[in-house]
């Protein structure tokens, strides 16, 4: 058998030569009176560094996307608010800073438990993560993404002003919870006493449509697109809350260890987050898609009506400022029962912002 040798019957496969040898062209003749003639070993030697090439920059997307970090993010629930962490995702704004992010939906409660475990990096609620924070757990909020909560007061069709509702029937999804407050507040700027209301409990959105439809509460509070459903049905906007109270509820969360274990992964991860927010304010049909899916609903003018809504209480860099802080402190040592003063930077730390 005849041996084989580097220069019997071996050509480098090239584009170029197969395009030649299937149009009958020549890639020896010359183009031009002013051109030189491209010998078949030119040829070769450049179809060879473009192929080199090619491998390297499909070397370099292999390490980059071997070199991710993995995050974990806990979501108290899948809301418009949380739009920043789907976009981020979707969008490739995590991939680009070398994240990849899970996100893992669990009850608002279990967020800083499963957090204190290890099970998850970050958490987005920050309700349990100020209540944390001021007894002393090492966790500290980061970003902030809205700075007033997104319910309506939903009237019953009867019902036109919140001073009707005085001796009405007034319903909240459950007790000391955030709706109990916003209630509790609306009706106390609206000069009504929760003594000439009774407020009840009804777990279910859908629920408490049906009891204002059929007259048995005069008034509920209702999260988007439940709120924009109820109006559907003829049912009165009462009054947007984030008109009557100023509260933090979504946004990022960490143990104080990472800040200090992992201090440039966190600022990659907000920095992410920060162009996540600002594409999706800036390109509303590109995100829509997103949304769909994230909040599974199809229909437009919905969706349209949530995310305009939802741009009245985004914050403007992911801050927000002292009055607001020391406000969310105040509010969660009653809630808590402590009288100890705490200081701002044991619950809040911007700093790992990106820059103004």
């Amino acid at each position: 058998m005849k041996p084989i040798r580097q220069h019997d019957n071996f050509r480098f496969p090239c584009p170029l030569r197969e395009r030649a040898r299937l149009t009958g062209q020549h890639l020896t003749g010359a183009t031009s009176p002013q051109s030189s003639p491209i010998t078949g070993e030119e040829v070769q030697i450049r179809c060879l560094m473009v192929a080199l090439l090619l491998a390297f920059l499909c070397s370099l997307t292999f390490l980059n996307q071997s070199r991710a970090e993995n995050i974990k993010i806990g979501l108290p629930s899948v809301t418009i608010t949380a739009m920043p962490f789907f976009v981020a995702r979707e969008h490739g704004f995590f991939q680009q800073e070398g994240l990849t992010a899970e996100m893992v939906v669990m009850p608002a409660s279990l967020n800083i438990k499963v957090l204190l475990a290890g099970d998850i990096q970050y958490a987005a609620t920050m309700g349990s993560a100020v209540a944390a924070a001021i007894r002393g757990i090492n966790v500290r909020i980061v970003m902030l993404f809205v700075d007033r909560p997104l319910q309506d007061l939903v009237g019953a069709a009867n019902i036109a002003t919140i001073s009707e509702l005085k001796g009405k029937v007034l319903a909240i999804s459950s007790r000391g919870g955030l709706q109990d407050i916003i209630m509790r507040r609306i009706l106390s700027q609206s000069k009504i006493d929760p003594s000439q209301v009774n407020i009840i409990t009804i777990p279910g959105q859908t629920a408490m449509i049906s009891a204002l439809k059929a007259n048995r509460i005069g008034a509920a509070m209702l999260n988007p697109p439940f709120n924009f459903l109820a109006y559907r049905e003829g049912l009165t906007n009462l009054g947007f809350s984030g008109n009557f109270v100023r509260l933090p509820s979504t946004g990022v969360a960490t143990l104080g260890e990472t800040l200090e274990r992992s201090p440039d992964q966190v600022r990659r991860l907000t920095r992410a987050l920060a162009r996540a927010r600002t594409f999706a304010k800036e390109n509303k049909a590109k995100v829509f898609p997103t949304l769909k899916r994230a909040l599974r609903i199809d229909d437009d003018d919905l969706l349209s009506k949530i995310y305009e809504q939802h741009k009245q209480v985004e914050t403007a860099d992911g801050r927000v400022d002292a009055l607001l802080m020391t406000d969310t402190i105040r509010d969660a040592r009653q809630t808590e029962g402590i009288t100890k003063e705490i200081p701002v930077n044991q619950v809040f730390d911007f700093s790992y912002l990106p820059t103004r």
